[in-house]
């Protein structure tokens, strides 16, 4: 082992501890740029690397055993032992908002990333040192052992490769706009923004991560004005509640609950909206999550102070009101502004063997829903049918909402048929009609197409206008029958399965 070292590192953490180390062991020590400036002013005695950017090509010949290989300054290169090298932080440049895509060639890391790649080609010969939290066991390991296992050698290159990697999805990802997660070869970057105290279950480990480079949006960018930290569950839940919530023009509550709406109401206030949601299931509003498209002012703060709720996420908070959630222990209080919607965003989710990617149901209808009936919806029908079918569009397939007014009282959803939905959702409403009276007219809306055995049980529970998405084989039996119940239908022509 011939005892050299070079250094070049953006990330100055802990260098010249390192650099001190490595010498006291009788390393020479060789470093370039602003790093060696650095190891000078502090008393270690460094070889200075010079080379014009933006590729040090001696040290390159070096690292691949050809020789004579000599900086511009005339300095004779060893094959290096260590190579401590780290990468400019292009995630956190490109995330800025006024960083301008002219701008990345400034920003882009040729020389160190080169070196990086040539080191931990070389690892069964190169101890490859790519992030500072490495630097005290390779020193522990030259000082008790004499040197490093393969083993570790091998874990420091890929670290060294995961770190080339995510630079370079980085920058690929910021160019496409992650446009080309559809493509045939995709490149996925994450960055951790949290560790999460558990996942689904308390034996679950879990963190929460965004795409490298991005700019913080939606949880990404929320901020915590309140509260302990989060699980895996509650992250679930304020995506749905939230994104439900902005899918309305009306100021409204959501309340969410593994990972599905339990009460939504659309209130003339706040503080309204609150009450109804609490009204729609009181069982499953149980430490839940709600969510507000507006400012949430004092007399809403109230309510949920009196409430087992476990999170609230709202566009703003008034000073008043923030004081009133603070004060009670245990609720997490999260703001976040309406997200800007990206035409690229995706959904990803693991299977056995690799991942499934889809472009996200950023769609509410895909034209004017066409009423199929003899019978229109009234006015206020159609608008117990806007909020139902916004509703079922973030419950669990086959899914079935039931609306009165205001109120979307009754959600059945994750049944494996949508005639078990609707007699799920009718059971549900016949606890509700004491907790809603004189709400208004009964309609339902249901995520996937309806047979006419499903229509059927819902006019029954006297359901007296639906909208589906249409397109099965029973459609004209069920316009029929609507006509002879006098009911009204509507065909969304869209269906929003959600697994």
């Amino acid at each position: 082992m011939d005892k050299t070292a070079y250094i070049s590192v953006y990330d100055k953490t802990g260098v010249e501890e390192f650099a001190r180390g490595l010498e006291a062991l009788g390393f020479g020590i060789y470093s370039s740029g602003s790093t060696y400036k650095l190891l000078k002013e502090a008393g270690i005695d460094a070889e200075e690397v010079r080379y014009s950017p933006p590729v040090p090509y001696a040290l390159l010949k070096a690292l691949s055993g050809r020789f004579p290989a000599v900086s511009e300054n005339g300095v004779e290169l060893p094959r290096f032992y260590v190579v401590a090298a780290n990468l400019y932080p292009i995630a956190s440049i490109v995330g800025q908002e006024e960083f301008a895509a002219e701008e990345l060639t400034n920003y882009l890391d040729q020389a160190n990333s080169s070196v990086l790649r040539a080191a931990a080609r070389d690892f069964a010969n190169v101890v490859t040192v790519s992030s500072p939290v490495d630097y005290g066991p390779v020193l522990r390991a030259f000082k008790e052992a004499g040197g490093l296992e393969p083993e570790i050698k091998k874990q420091l290159a890929a670290r060294a490769w995961q770190a080339l990697a995510a630079y370079d999805a980085t920058v690929a990802q910021y160019l496409s706009e992650t446009g080309s997660l559809l493509g045939d070869e995709v490149v996925l970057s994450l960055r951790k923004v949290a560790d999460l105290e558990y996942g689904e279950n308390r034996h679950q480990r879990a963190a929460f991560y965004a795409l490298s480079g991005a700019r913080p949006r939606g949880l990404n960018a929320a901020r915590l004005l309140s509260g302990p930290g989060f699980n895996f569950n509650h992250y679930l839940d304020l995506d749905t509640a939230f994104e439900l919530a902005l899918e309305f023009p009306d100021p409204v509550c959501v309340i969410a609950k593994h990972d599905r709406p339990a009460g939504v109401c659309a209130g003339t206030t706040q503080a309204e909206g609150l009450r109804g949601a609490l009204r729609c299931d009181p069982a499953g509003a149980v430490g839940g999550t709600a969510a507000f498209n507006r400012q949430v002012d004092s007399e809403t703060a109230v309510v949920l102070a009196g409430t087992f709720i476990e999170s609230v996420i709202a566009t703003d908070y008034t000073p008043e009101a923030l004081k009133v959630l603070r004060e009670k222990e245990g609720l997490r209080v999260l703001a976040l502004a309406p997200p800007v919607l990206s035409p690229h965003e995706v959904n990803i989710r693991s299977v056995s063997g690799g991942v499934l990617i889809e472009a996200k149901d950023n769609r509410l209808f895909s034209a004017e829903p066409a009423c199929v009936t003899r019978r229109k919806p009234g006015e206020g029908e159609l608008f117990s049918l806007s909020l139902a079918w916004r509703t079922v569009k973030y419950a669990k397939t086959y899914s079935v909402a039931l609306a009165e007014g205001r109120y979307v009282a009754a959600i059945s959803a994750a049944e494996s048929s949508t005639y078990d939905a609707v007699r799920g959702a009718a059971w549900k409403m016949r606890d509700k009609r004491h907790i809603l009276p004189g709400a208004g007219p009964l309609v339902l809306a249901a995520d996937a197409a309806l047979p006419l055995k499903t229509l059927q049980a819902a006019l029954a529970a006297g359901v007296t206008a639906v909208i589906q998405p249409g397109g099965w084989q029973d459609d004209e039996d069920c316009i029929r029958l609507c006509d002879e119940k006098g009911a009204a239908m509507l065909f969304a022509g869209i269906r929003h399965f959600r697994h």
